[in-house]
């Protein structure tokens, strides 16, 4: 970047003839975007719901190779859990000669045995979908406003911590915002060549976007904004533009919706279950999932944004996006059309997964980098571009520097044992065969009562209405208590408490987290290590306190 001129950014409507320089920047920050993303895809495994959803689509997708390929409910639409099945037959080939699976039907099966392949495969290809986003954004930051602001940009969506983060997670939102970013950049360019091909690319991958999640609908308003556009400022009279306009706009259209429909056919042929399970959707989007959070709006704002790039590089999203509307409405409506669009409708509810708002970083990546580039050459207009290059290559370093930090930490963490692991094989230490066992918090954090090929033999009790079930039963023998800062997904009741404090001693102990102030976490999403706060974290998982009853597990409960 040293000697990339900032004076590229002066020529925005011309595709940028990449210097070598420029392929060998660009090449080191796929490199790094690379190694930040697979750096860990390993984690949690074999746990299965170690990140939530995976089995949502990796399920599908294993069972396409089986020849079923209708998921078990459309809250996703099927194109990831046919990309996935394709994957999986993929190395279902290429594995065979040095494999012992007899048939495709055994290697589907082996799921049984070990999910493990799955997953990796699940999660390597969300991870190489981000990588390739980060390479999107610099062909659509470079085309609108240079090759240096291509640069940066692609640095600022290489070391995001949410992108980087989420790039680990075999599901649908890093690959959909991947589509998308590709899609506006085929609109971009229809709408500087005039391309009828260009229109049609983008309606196909536009469609692929939707037939990825839903929310890829909304590349269908950046189009529409570029259609305005060339009919506003059209070269020729209004009705030579309409003429000219409707074929592209009928082409967009058309392949936008056969596509999702050729890959997601149940939107016609269940319609009515479709409707049904997104609407499910849309209602927990709006009311919320158990937490008493403000509406998304603000917390997306003031929380998750901030978060997800760091302050320094979301500070120069925000003066940006404001500079671009201001100052470069022209170039920037359709590039920015997606994203505010997005924003406003993904936090009109009170349910704010973090991960709702990976679709508006690449565009904040590219205000960003615009707003570094254009500040710092203003600010040393009378320098020399070399000097102004050297310049902008450090401020943008700087301004990456907190979110790449906590992501180079998280990434570290991803590769250590998960606490459930080790609680399990400590549980194998501990319990008789027989014992009566009973483990709190929801189910994403509970240790497995399979691994390495051995299985606990014990007898699982609930807990319901203050006592635990089923009613008139001995006491457990032992009680594994699940402790984080996710309250909503490690609550242990207060019955349950009481007890061990009265009738248990405490066997072990076993930590993940040490309480520390500071730590940030994501509350709705079941994902137990934070967005901050990484210090003293051993490994992800939530703590474990393994409880034996003092006395003999014959006497009734309270």
């Amino acid at each position: 970047m040293s000697s990339v001129s900032p004076d590229a950014d002066t020529r925005p409507d011309r595709a940028a003839a990449q210097s070598p320089l420029v392929r060998r920047l660009l090449l080191l920050v796929l490199l790094v975007a690379a190694v930040v993303r697979f750096w860990g895809l390993t984690f949690g495994l074999p746990i299965y719901l170690a990140r939530p959803d995976e089995t949502a689509l990796a399920g599908p997708g294993v069972m396409a190779l089986e020849g079923e390929f209708r998921p078990g409910d459309f809250n996703y639409p099927t194109a990831y859990m046919y990309a996935l099945g394709v994957l999986y037959a993929g190395y279902y080939e290429v594995s065979r000669p040095f494999s012992h699976w007899p048939s495709l039907h055994a290697f589907a099966e082996s799921r049984r045995q070990s999910l493990v392949p799955f997953f990796y495969i699940d999660r390597g290809l969300s991870a190489l979908m981000g990588v390739l986003t980060v390479w999107w954004v610099f062909a659509l930051a470079s085309r609108l406003f240079g090759e240096t602001t291509g640069l940066v940009a692609a640095l600022f969506l290489a070391l995001s911590f949410l992108h980087g983060r989420d790039s680990h997670f075999g599901v649908t939102d890093v690959a959909m915002t991947g589509l998308v970013v590709a899609a506006v950049l085929l609109i971009v360019r229809w709408q500087q060549e005039r391309r009828l091909g260009q229109a049609a690319a983008a309606g196909v991958v536009g469609g692929l976007a939707m037939a990825t999640k839903y929310n890829g609908l909304g590349v269908g308003l950046p189009f529409a904004v570029a259609v305005v556009q060339q009919l506003i400022e059209g070269r020729q009279t209004l009705a030579a533009e309409v003429r000219r306009l409707v074929p592209a706009a009928i082409v967009f259209g058309v392949l936008f919706g056969l596509t999702f429909v050729v890959i997601f056919p149940y939107a016609i042929l269940d319609w009515r279950q479709v409707l049904h399970d997104t609407h499910g959707v849309a209602s927990m989007l709006a009311s919320g999932n158990g937490l008493a959070t403000p509406v998304g709006w603000w917390y997306h704002a003031v929380f998750t944004l901030p978060l997800a790039l760091g302050w320094p590089v979301y500070a120069a999203g925000l003066a940006g996006v404001a500079g671009l509307l201001v100052t470069r409405l022209r170039q920037s409506a359709v590039l920015l059309a997606f994203p505010i669009a997005y924003y406003v409708i993904a936090g009109s509810g009170h349910t704010v997964f973090a991960r709702y708002i990976i679709p508006a970083l690449p565009f904040l990546a590219i205000a960003a980098g615009w707003f570094v580039v254009t500040a710092v050459g203003l600010a040393m207009r009378t320098q020399r571009p070399a000097l102004q290059s050297r310049a902008i290559a450090l401020v943008a370093v700087l301004a990456v520097a907190p979110s790449a930090a906590r992501l180079v930490q998280i990434d570290r963490l991803l590769t250590r044992t998960d606490n459930r692991l080790v609680a399990t094989r400590a549980l194998f230490d501990l319990i008789k065969p027989g014992s009566i066992v009973y483990q709190s918090g929801s189910v994403y954090g509970l240790a497995p009562y399979e691994l390495d090929g051995r299985t606990l033999d014990i007898h699982l009790r609930g807990w319901e209405d203050g006592h635990f079930t089923p009613e008139g039963g001995p006491l457990p023998d032992w009680i594994i208590l699940q402790r984080s800062a996710l309250v909503l997904y490690s609550e242990v009741p207060a019955g349950v408490e009481r007890l061990v404090h009265e009738r248990y001693e405490l066997a072990a102990t076993l930590t993940a987290a040490p309480p520390r102030p500071g730590r940030i976490y994501d509350q709705a999403d079941a994902f137990f290590l934070p967005m901050a706060g990484f210090g003293g974290i051993v490994r992800p998982g939530p703590n474990f306190e393994i409880y034996r009853l003092k006395q003999a597990a014959d006497q009734p409960q309270p």
